[in-house]
């Protein structure tokens, strides 16, 4: 067998070293701090690593079917790209987005197979192009006109992100976030307008090699700067612990300053009255949000010690949320082994601590 050792095949080599070093990077990274955002970075670093390869060797061996692999790894690869902006963006998943990304990959699979001979792929989807530089397997007929059209979605989406997250950037994290539309413009946008100008075929790999630069610079974007992935949807004004027996506030830590006037008395009895009076007239568990339309009060009540957390914020995410809750419990396990040493949490220096523990993040 002769091997085609082609630039697009060199480059493709080259070009996974850099984009699995992102993934395995992430990986770790995510292990240390547990950011639901790093999770699903990993998954897309992982998923394009295995495009960028199976390109290469696909390339290397002209196999047309090796080739398909390609875009199953895109299909996954999707998925993770709406999990990844919408953990940064929206406090929950977009079922819509997901659904649409389920429909296009049916079409992607549906199209790659010959129907009349399953499970024998579609000789139609890839062919091998002689009129390159160099030949190699590439997209046909209506097979590529659904990858393309699956490829323009994901890849709005991840641009939607990253422009998102660059207009409510601070100023200090400006450069960081103009870094992290680069990388999306690299791994995203210019392969899509490469694949659509057919430069592949003047400049083999030119596409492989920016999705790899993309990668990188993204994933050691946010591993630098985690708080690029908080900017969004959420500004966390206030937390505070209160004591339910008394009403009384021992905790208190502000990020952004409230635009109106705060009284701690006043504050206290309010959450007090409200969870009396739903105790008393709905009794189904303790409030855990309460919902304005510029603001919202996420509420963690311990059921074990008489202790409440509270956090003020604009809006919320899935991970400010999470980081909540482990803040709360371990405020509420401090609690129960200060009250084993006979002490008092009137001046609660830990919670600084814990602060910075869990929301190392927030702007």
């Amino acid at each position: 067998m002769t091997l085609n050792w082609s630039a697009g095949v060199i480059v493709g080599f080259i070009g996974f070293i850099p984009s699995f070093f992102a993934f395995i990077i992430t990986l770790i990274q995510y292990f240390k701090d547990r950011y639901a955002h790093l999770k699903y970075f990993a998954g897309m670093w992982f998923f394009l690593s295995i495009w960028i390869l199976f390109q290469a060797i696909s390339d290397l061996l002209l196999s047309i079917p090796i080739h398909f692999v390609v875009f199953y790894a895109l299909i996954i690869f999707s998925y993770f790209v709406n999990l990844s902006v919408d953990t940064i963006t929206r406090d929950t998943i977009d079922p819509i987005k997901m659904l649409l990304t389920t429909a296009f990959s049916c079409f992607i699979i549906i199209l790659s197979f010959d129907l009349n001979n399953i499970p024998a792929f579609n000789p139609d989807a890839i062919i091998i192009d002689e009129t390159a530089v160099s030949p190699y397997p590439t997209m046909h007929g209506n097979f590529r006109i659904a990858v393309m059209i699956a490829s323009i979605l994901l890849v709005s989406i991840a641009v939607y992100g990253s422009f998102k997250i660059l207009i409510h950037t601070p100023k200090n994290l400006k450069i960081s976030s103009l870094l992290n539309v680069l990388g999306t413009y690299l791994w995203g946008v210019q392969p899509l307008w490469i694949q659509v100008t057919d430069l592949e075929k003047k400049f083999p790999g030119i596409s492989t090699g920016s999705m790899a630069i993309g990668i990188l610079i993204i994933a050691i974007i946010f591993i630098k700067e985690p708080k690029l992935a908080y900017i969004l949807p959420f500004k966390a004004y206030r937390i505070l612990i209160q004591r339910t027996d008394n009403g009384t506030i021992f905790f208190q830590h502000d990020w952004n300053q409230l635009e109106t006037e705060f009284n701690e008395k006043t504050f206290s009895r309010m959450m007090q009255a409200i969870s009396s009076m739903f105790k008393k007239t709905i009794n189904k568990g303790n409030v855990r949000k309460i919902k304005f339309d510029e603001a919202e009060i996420t509420l963690k009540v311990s059921e074990e010690v008489p202790l409440a957390c509270i956090l003020i914020s604009s809006d919320s995410s899935i991970t400010l949320r999470n980081s909540f809750i482990k803040f709360a419990n371990d405020i509420f396990k401090d609690y129960i082994n200060i009250e084993k040493n006979a002490h008092s949490m009137n001046n609660y220096d830990d919670g600084i601590i814990l602060l910075e523990k869990h929301f190392p993040f927030i702007p």
